[in-house]
């Protein structure tokens, strides 16, 4: 799936004119600071993605604004006689702590951005995702299962408004017990729902996460993505729903001693395991990034199941302290007709490998200019022309 041309009003420090990408590679080169990372997080806004870096919503606003826009054309190529006409108009708006999503101009859900932009990326937030806390590994799940079942977002959705509204009633004294009973069961059908949807994504992403470890040439053999969950491993709805509310139940008290709820897809965890070892105790930094790099590419895969087209990629500092012969593996094994995002602060990053052709970007100061053409097309990637800014 492909981004034509993005523009930005009031996002973090970008600005200037409207950015047109190439269909194959782009690589943005600048120093640290400039806005690299900005421009990604504002394409993964488009994408119904969440913030980077952990933010509020309301951060990715320019100091001293109250809204941010950002718009992208995707689709089929522009009309040689309408330069950045043609394909449809995506659009985000993000104000008050919220967002609201546009396709053409009309309004649509957050995920349906996500399944006509689907993207996978890669920031320096995903390092830590074998070894940092759940949430991470929840999120990269909860994105594989929205691909496979469309309903899992607004069963996640209800799962948690309810939840929420449980954890307010266990704070309150006396709680009401017949409110109490009333969410448990929309935590129950919901919560049911969201666990075997993850489930079923769980076995789906193992299988193709072993196949690109082993691509990488990972050191670990028998590799496996555990789901850790208060609830059985396998079941149908039903069957979950019943044990879930078995669970909520015989917890009842504790809760309510405690004022929280202690079951339910709220704690799920993924470990990535080698055998029966956990690998986060066991690999090097070099060796939990290849890892997390299988992770990525095996999410492409499924969202290339999906799809008509390989979702769009992006890597954040692909080349920073990652091993040379990785960062070719990894090269190899994104799909053809891929559209490929990179930030680096070297221009000759991609230098040798076996990438797509492409476009160099240079970005300053907030503003992307196009700078050069790159070549590849899967032999060594480099610089053919310099073109200067457009």
């Amino acid at each position: 799936m492909e981004i034509h041309s993005l523009s930005t009003e009031n996002f973090r420090n970008l600005a200037g004119p409207p950015a047109e990408f190439h269909p194959g590679l782009n690589l943005i080169v600048g120093d640290n600071g400039q806005g690299k990372t900005s421009l990604l997080e504002a394409i993964a806004f488009l994408a119904g993605r969440i913030p980077f870096r952990g933010s509020a919503i309301d951060e990715v606003l320019s100091a001293g604004t109250s809204a941010a826009v950002v718009t992208g054309r995707r689709g089929g190529p522009p009309a040689a006689d309408r330069r950045g006409q043609g394909g449809d108009v995506l659009g985000v708006r993000i104000q008050d702590g919220r967002r609201e999503h546009f396709l053409n101009g009309e309004k649509i859900g957050r995920l349906r951005a996500r399944k006509l932009l689907p993207s996978v990326f890669l920031t320096a937030e995903d390092l830590g995702r074998l070894t940092g806390p759940p949430a991470g590994r929840r999120a990269a799940l909860d994105r594989v299962a929205h691909a496979l079942e469309a309903r899992h977002g607004s069963n996640l959705k209800a799962y948690e408004t309810a939840r929420a509204a449980k954890t307010r009633l266990l704070g309150a004294d006396p709680a009401d017990p017949a409110a109490l009973s009333a969410f448990e069961g929309v935590m129950a059908g919901a919560g049911a729902q969201v666990a075997f949807a993850r489930r079923r994504a769980a076995e789906k992403l193992a299988r193709a996460f072993r196949r690109q470890a082993d691509e990488l040439r990972s050191p670990f053999t028998d590799l496996s993505l555990r789901l850790r969950s208060d609830l059985p491993e396998s079941g149908d709805e039903a069957t979950l729903r019943a044990h879930f509310q078995e669970r909520m139940t015989a917890a009842a008290p504790e809760e309510r001693r405690r004022g929280r709820c202690l079951v339910g897809p709220h704690r799920d965890d993924v470990a990535v395991m080698a055998g029966e070892s956990p690998v986060a105790e066991r690999a090097s930094s070099g060796e939990n990034r290849t890892l997390v790099l299988a992770w990525t590419l095996a999410e492409a895969d499924l969202l290339l199941e999906q799809s008509d087209a390989p979702p769009l990629v992006a890597f954040d500092d692909f080349d920073s302290e990652w091993d040379p012969l990785s960062l070719d593996r990894f090269a190899e094994a994104v799909p053809a007709g891929t559209q490929l995002f990179l930030t680096s602060a070297r221009p000759g990053a991609v230098r040798s490998l076996p990438l797509p052709t492409g476009s160099l970007f240079r970005m300053e100061n907030g503003r992307l200019r196009r700078e050069g053409i790159l070549g590849g097309a899967r032999g060594p990637a480099r610089l053919l022309s310099a073109e200067g800014a457009r």
